[in-house]
């Protein structure tokens, strides 16, 4: 016989607005157990990232943690993002940023497509 969920517990998932599936649960933290050792490998290596949307950097992997790879972008080297423009773009590119030079991204490791040494 089935044994009734508690009153805290069914009230708990009646305002619960999201729940992840529990395979893409275990996947991403299967992405994590690949990425942790091979970013803590390539630290203070340059390196480009892509993103899942589209976003492209380029900088020194400074740290890793569980969930966040810590990126430094280098003066002279350029960050890209995701363009409203068809391709080929604009001249001058209106979305290179020169103020994201030299400081630190935290990226989400299962928000990562492409890590490739530069």
């Amino acid at each position: 016989m089935r044994k009734k969920k508690s009153a805290a517990v069914t009230s708990c998932n009646q305002n619960r607005i999201y729940q992840a599936d529990e395979g893409f649960a275990g996947q991403l933290q299967k992405v994590r157990e690949k990425l942790l050792p091979l970013c803590h490998q390539y630290k203070n290596r340059s390196v480009r990232v892509e993103t899942i949307d589209g976003r492209t950097f380029e900088g020194t992997i400074i740290d890793v943690d569980a969930g966040h790879l810590y990126l430094q972008t280098q003066p002279g080297r350029r960050t890209y993002y995701p363009s409203p423009y068809p391709y080929p773009y604009p001249q001058p590119y209106p979305y290179q940023n020169p103020s994201y030079s030299n400081v630190i991204l935290p990226l989400v490791l299962f928000e990562l497509l492409v890590i490739a040494l530069i």
